[in-house]
């Protein structure tokens, strides 16, 4: 993965965020940053190696978006807490009829991605026209570069789903402390996160699409 360091200042506190498939990381350069605080987002899984040091940091912040919620829970579940941990409209199990994005329309995501489809799938993620033009007006990743990180994405998910190597019990009681769910969501049934994520963590319900990033201002307005 990638990592952009839009703060980067020896802080005594980092807030880490792991973005979701295909979006660039300028998305959240509207975030107000705390003082105190360096921010890392974290993006592009092609490679799902995560090699930074976290151990300088006094306290470190995680917020986790859509498919970045995977990897998240893939990378750290059962390892020591954050200070926060904060799960945003996705789970452990994207891939997934009941606790995830149903099977068929993942799979014929990745089948039939091209700048059509995924001009369509903006659309359902912003899920009205003005938060589309905001996202639309930012740097788009390559098409090709996307296609990448989906298939691989998918590639491991169902192999951790099938080998069984996620300790979700432990995910469940020592990692995630808060879950945002969209009920506008149209790329992770609401329904089914709720399935997932209800009497696991504290959960907080927002009107808003599966991109809710532009009805905040501040990134602790994500873990208070």
């Amino acid at each position: 993965m990638r990592i952009d360091k839009q703060r980067d200042e020896q802080a005594p506190s980092l807030i880490l965020c792991l973005s979701g498939w295909s979006a660039p990381p300028e998305l959240f350069r509207h975030l107000n940053v705390p003082e105190g605080m360096d921010l890392w987002i974290a993006y592009d899984y092609r490679n799902l190696s995560f090699e930074e040091d976290l151990t300088r940091y006094e306290s470190v912040h995680l917020v986790a978006w859509s498919l970045g919620v995977w990897v998240a829970d893939f990378l750290w579940a059962g390892r020591p807490a954050f200070a926060s941990a904060t799960a945003i409209n996705g789970t452990p199990f994207p891939i997934d009829d009941q606790r995830g994005i149903p099977v068929r329309i993942f799979e014929g995501t990745l089948a039939n991605l091209d700048e059509e489809s995924l001009r369509r799938f903006n659309q359902r993620m912003c899920g009205d026209r003005a938060t589309f033009a905001r996202y639309t007006g930012l740097p788009a990743r390559p098409l090709q570069e996307t296609r990448e990180e989906l298939s691989v994405l998918r590639d491991r998910i169902l192999a951790e789903k099938r080998i069984g190597t996620m300790n979700t019990a432990l995910a469940e009681k020592d990692f995630w402390n808060l879950t945002i769910i969209s009920t506008g969501d149209r790329i992770f049934p609401p329904e089914n996160l709720r399935h997932y994520w209800t009497r696991r963590c504290r959960t907080r319900e927002i009107a808003a699409p599966h991109l809710p990033f532009y009805q905040f201002q501040d990134w602790d307005e994500l873990w208070k």
